[in-house]
């Protein structure tokens, strides 16, 4: 059974029903009781105060793993407190189901980066400025004033607290954004390779942002 995954340390992603499938929160299992078949989880953070989560509420989990994501249906038991931070208790309703690979899962994020434009013609660079959403293995959106066209390979440095990755991907969509908006053109970006080492440390890095919220929102 899948459910045999869940132990203290694992990510999850939690998903209400009204949730975007990229969307839902990534959080850390601080324990599982098998018996019970629940998880303890820290009460995930949006705009820096806790997610509003009521005993019923029926959820999605996606538990990561070295090389899938295992999706489980859920029901939220209630609150309890841990240390001094709202924990949520969550029983396990399946065992669970294999859905895709772990690189194509995606964190809601906004993170400024630079990049610039590969030009196979020998054509000097410039660093441009933009941000990131939906960060993944596989890829993610940036937002940007630099108009673009299709196909164009990118070198993106993405920071991730102390660390920085370097993600080299290709534009495979483009969205003119609205007159008042902040940038001008959102790009979907894929990337061409993401390492393991590089997956490892953005999710270490979206935990960290999810538990320095928590804090704040105390």
């Amino acid at each position: 059974m899948y459910i045999d995954y869940f132990k203290s340390g694992v990510r999850v992603q939690i998903q209400r029903p009204s949730d975007s499938p990229a969307g839902g929160f990534v959080c850390k299992v601080e324990d599982f009781v098998p018996e019970k078949r629940e998880v303890l989880v820290h009460t995930p953070v949006e705009n820096n105060r806790p997610v509003e989560l009521n005993a019923g509420d029926r959820l999605s989990l996606r538990l990561m793993s070295d090389n899938a994501i295992y999706c489980f249906k859920a029901t939220l038991v209630a609150h309890t407190d841990v240390d001094g931070f709202d924990v949520v208790r969550i029983h396990i309703d399946d065992d669970g189901e294999k859905i895709q690979r772990r690189s194509a899962f995606r964190f809601n994020c906004a993170i400024p980066v630079n990049f610039s434009v590969i030009y196979t013609s020998g054509q000097k660079a410039e660093r441009e400025q933009g941000v990131i959403t939906d960060l993944s293995a596989g890829g993610t959106k940036i937002y940007t004033n630099k108009s673009l066209p299709m196909g164009t390979l990118l070198n993106i440095s993405i920071p991730l607290g102390d660390e920085l990755i370097v993600a080299l991907g290709s534009i495979r969509s483009k969205v003119d954004m609205p007159e008042k908006s902040k940038f001008t053109y959102q790009y979907g970006v894929r990337f061409a390779m993401m390492p393991e080492s590089d997956q490892e440390q953005i999710i270490q890095f979206m935990y960290k942002m999810q538990r320095n919220e928590l804090r704040k929102a105390r």
